[in-house]
C-alpha cells in the first residue's frame, strides 16, 4: 500500500516538475523574443516567431526550387521537363566517372543563395547554417526514401581555414540535417593539407587540387555500426560545382568499407557546356 502510494506520489511530483520545466522554458523563450525579437537569418529584418527568413529572402532563396525538382539524381543538374525526349538522358554526367551514388540539392547557386552559402561558412552564422540544414533535410528524405543514410558527415576544412573562419560551417549544416532525419552526425573525414579555393581553378586543376587532400579518421569512427561494410553515408557540403571534391571524399569513404555514399548540398552551381 505504502509502495503504491509512494510511486503515485513520485509520478505526480515528476509530472509537476516536467510541467514547471516546460513552463519555464516557454517563459524564457518569450522573454528572449521580447528582448531579442526574431529576425531573418540572412538579412536580419524582423520576422514572425518560428520563421527563418523574411518574405523577400524566402522568395529569393526558393526561386530555383521548382527548377531543382527536375534534376538528374546523379549530378543534380536541372533537366528538361519530364515530357521531353532529352529528359531521360543527362548530358552533363554521361561521361563522368563519379563514384558517389546520388546528389540531393536544395537550390541553384545564384543570387541570394550565393550570399547565404558564403555567410554559412562562418560558424558565427550558425543560426543560418541550421536553417539551411533543416531545409536540406527535407530534400534528403525525398531523395533517399528507398534507403536512408546510416550516418551523416561533412566535408572538412584544413586547420588554417578553420582557424581563420572560427570553425567549420558545413558541420553546422550537417548537424541540422542529421537531427532532422534522426541519424548521427560524425566527423569521419579529415583534411590533410591546405586546399586552394576551387572557385579559382578550372576543372582539371580542381581535380588535382583535392587529390589526396582527405583521409578517413581512425577506424573507431565507424565502430558504432555493427556492419560497417554495409553502411550508407551521407556527405553534406554547402555547394557543388564540378563534383571533384565530392568524388574525392566518396572514394575515401568507400575505401574504408562503406558501400554507399550519397551527397547533400545546399546549392548546385549551374554550368552550361
Amino acid at each position: 500500500m505504502s509502495e503504491t502510494f509512494f510511486r503515485s506520489t513520485t509520478q505526480v511530483t515528476d509530472s509537476r516538475a516536467t510541467s514547471m520545466i516546460r513552463a519555464a522554458r516557454a517563459a524564457s523563450g518569450a522573454l528572449v523574443n521580447l528582448v531579442l525579437p526574431p529576425v531573418c537569418r540572412l538579412c536580419n529584418d524582423p520576422v514572425n516567431d518560428g520563421e527563418d527568413f523574411c518574405r523577400s529572402c524566402e522568395l529569393a532563396l526558393c526561386h530555383s526550387r521548382p527548377t531543382m525538382r527536375h534534376r538528374c539524381p546523379r549530378c543534380a543538374m536541372p533537366r528538361p521537363s519530364l515530357g521531353s525526349p532529352e529528359a531521360a538522358d543527362c548530358g552533363h554526367c554521361r561521361e563522368e566517372a563519379w563514384i558517389f551514388d546520388r546528389i540531393a540539392a536544395l537550390w541553384a547557386y545564384r543570387d541570394r543563395v550565393c550570399e547565404a552559402v558564403v555567410a554559412a561558412k562562418y560558424p558565427h552564422h550558425a543560426a543560418l547554417g541550421d536553417a539551411l540544414g533543416r531545409r536540406l533535410a527535407a530534400v534528403v528524405v525525398e531523395e533517399c526514401s528507398d534507403r536512408m543514410p546510416d550516418a551523416v558527415t561533412f566535408v572538412p576544412s584544413y586547420l588554417t581555414r578553420r582557424m581563420s573562419r572560427g570553425g567549420t560551417g558545413t558541420s553546422v549544416i550537417a548537424s541540422a540535417v542529421a537531427r532532422q532525419i534522426g541519424r548521427p552526425c560524425q566527423a569521419l573525414l579529415r583534411a590533410n593539407r591546405p586546399i586552394a579555393k576551387q572557385a579559382w581553378l578550372d576543372d582539371d586543376e580542381r581535380k588535382r587540387n583535392v587529390q589526396g587532400a582527405f583521409s578517413a579518421k581512425r577506424r573507431y569512427a565507424f565502430s558504432r555500426s555493427p556492419e560497417p561494410r554495409n553502411r550508407h553515408i551521407l556527405v553534406v557540403d554547402d555547394v557543388l560545382t564540378t563534383g571533384a571534391t565530392a568524388n574525392e571524399v566518396a572514394g575515401v569513404l568507400l575505401g574504408t568499407g562503406v558501400n554507399r555514399v550519397s551527397l547533400a548540398v545546399v546549392a548546385r552551381a549551374i554550368r552550361s557546356r
